[in-house]
């Protein structure tokens, strides 16, 4: 459990880039965890940490850390997650992959269906961050 939390306000410079922070005491980009969990800060959503699990389609995702009914690529390892490992991501929509910049998706319970896409929206004006 964390005993104090820095709360300040972020924005961001465009879709395509990390936000830039304008008041912190944090002293990397990883002591940071952005607060918008309903939306993804930026096309690829890589840094989205929020809790949606189910894709556009309303298949369910299988978690990051099962390699059933899919096995996931061996790329995916647990530091290509915002929240640093493949459990902790549970069977929420991410985006592991660098080279995909389309935004979250996941691999499905469904064995028919690999992975697919899922609708988390780009977020719109500031959102607050917190150092941990």
């Amino acid at each position: 459990m964390l005993s104090l939390l820095t709360v300040m306000s972020c924005v961001t410079n465009s879709l395509s880039s990390w936000p830039t922070y304008c008041s912190s005491t944090a002293t990397t980009y990883d002591r940071l965890r952005l607060l918008c969990s309903g939306c993804r800060q930026t096309q690829a959503g890589r840094e989205y940490t929020g809790s949606v699990s189910q894709t556009v389609s309303g298949r369910q995702c299988q978690r990051w850390s099962s390699n059933s009914p899919h096995v996931l690529n061996s790329d995916y390892t647990d530091d290509k997650f915002a929240e640093g490992s493949r459990a902790a991501a549970a069977n929420y929509c991410r985006n592991p992959d660098a080279s995909f910049d389309a935004g979250v998706w996941c691999y499905t319970l469904d064995p028919n269906v690999r992975w697919e896409r899922c609708n988390v929206p780009l977020c719109t004006g500031n959102c607050d961050v917190v150092a941990v």
